[in-house]
């Protein structure tokens, strides 16, 4: 049994762990926190700052298959980046690529250097998009439709950019350094803060394999890299790159295809990557999160999670998997998948029935497809 140590214990951390237990790997976390998220679904739990213990980390490099940080705490990544050659064990972290991606001036200009389709800087009528320029995901990301108010946030803004209709797609590659495998397209639908609160697969989209290809393979990418865009039907446009391992979709991916993004990653550092040429298997999956809260079950977003206290498995069947997240109000993840969308849609409802009935829910005002 292959084991592998992670570096975080919130949502990435879940992620991979998740995808580990799939594969029958044995997952050991290493957090500085006493009571990190994630902490009841791993195998080992080590309450330690890898930045002050670095012996710690050397010693557990020993007897691991490999390690990987699930967290964006740049003192951590910097330390990371130092001490890993005195690792037993494969780092599966692209450091270059992260410099890069965590970086939104440095990942636009990346993307104007190889001619990747992206939004126009300081557009020039409204609503725009703003951004600050390392946060990740949608953490500080406004539509502005006002003049005045961009005004006033000027010394605030670091990305300014017009701002797009469309849906906002994902696509992971993983690459060896030289050979990358791009892998399935999902739709991250988006609440009214602009952050996460389900996923679902997309039907293959060649022109957008070839956008992620080309970004990975000119960065020499060794590792796992998130791209995401806008996309409608007469455009798509780069919104940003994210070279870590990402959280949410890597799980779509998985029941929709089959194929283990973890697994994958484990590759690019024991003998290489195989690229996928081929259209990648179609299966249905949904990946979504919803709150408990008056008596009511609404969808939440992943920061939401991201702050509660515990994250437990709370149902699990064949196509049918429902996480918890205690908190102030009880929040969960559902993952449902099947051959087909009626059959997924059906699962759907049984994990609102079954969390309905287990605290008696008085409503459900969330419906298929939105």
């Amino acid at each position: 049994m292959n084991t592998i140590a992670i570096i975080g214990g919130k949502l990435q951390g879940f992620e991979v762990t998740y995808l580990a237990k799939k594969s029958g790997m044995k997952v050991l976390l290493i957090d500085r926190h006493e009571k990190p998220l994630i902490r009841e679904l791993v195998d080992e739990f080590y309450n330690f700052d890898v930045i002050e213990n670095p012996e710690k980390l050397i010693d557990i490099s020993h007897n691991v298959d490999a390690i990987l940080p699930v967290n964006e705490n740049q003192s951590t990544i910097n330390f990371l980046e130092n001490i890993v050659k005195n690792l037993y064990c494969p780092l599966l972290f692209d450091f270059n690529a992260y410099r890069i991606s965590s970086d939104k001036q440095k990942s636009k200009q990346y993307f104007k250097s190889i001619k990747i389709p992206t939004p126009m800087d300081y557009p020039c009528k409204l609503p725009c998009i703003i951004k600050p320029l390392s946060e990740s995901s949608s953490i500080g990301v406004s539509i502005i439709h006002d003049n005045k108010y961009l005004d006033s946030k000027t010394d605030e803004l670091k990305i300014v950019e017009e701002f797009i209709e469309g849906d906002v797609v994902s696509l992971e590659v993983v690459g060896d350094g030289t050979n990358f495998a791009v892998l399935k397209e999902t739709r991250v639908h988006i609440d009214d803060k602009y952050d996460c609160h389900m996923v679902t697969p997309l039907e293959h989209d060649f022109e957008f394999r070839k956008i992620a290809y080309k970004l990975a393979s000119n960065l020499g990418l060794k590792g796992i890299m998130d791209v995401e865009a806008i996309k409608n039907p007469d455009d798509l446009r780069v919104i940003e790159i994210d070279a870590r391992f990402p959280s949410q979709t890597p799980i779509t991916v998985y029941h929709s295809t089959g194929i283990n993004l973890l697994n994958l990653l484990m590759q690019a550092f024991y003998g290489g990557v195989q690229e996928i040429n081929s259209k990648i298997q179609e299966n249905c999956c949904i990946l979504e999160h919803v709150m408990l809260s008056g008596g009511y079950l609404t969808p939440v977003d992943e920061q939401i999670l991201s702050n509660a206290t515990e994250y437990t498995q709370f149902y699990c069947s064949n196509g049918l998997e429902i996480f918890k997240c205690n908190g102030n109000d009880p929040a969960f993840t559902l993952i449902m998948w099947g051959g087909d969308e009626s059959t997924v849609k059906d699962l759907r409802y049984m994990g609102y029935s079954i969390i309905k009935e287990s605290h008696q829910v008085l409503k459900c005002n969330y419906i298929m497809g939105q």
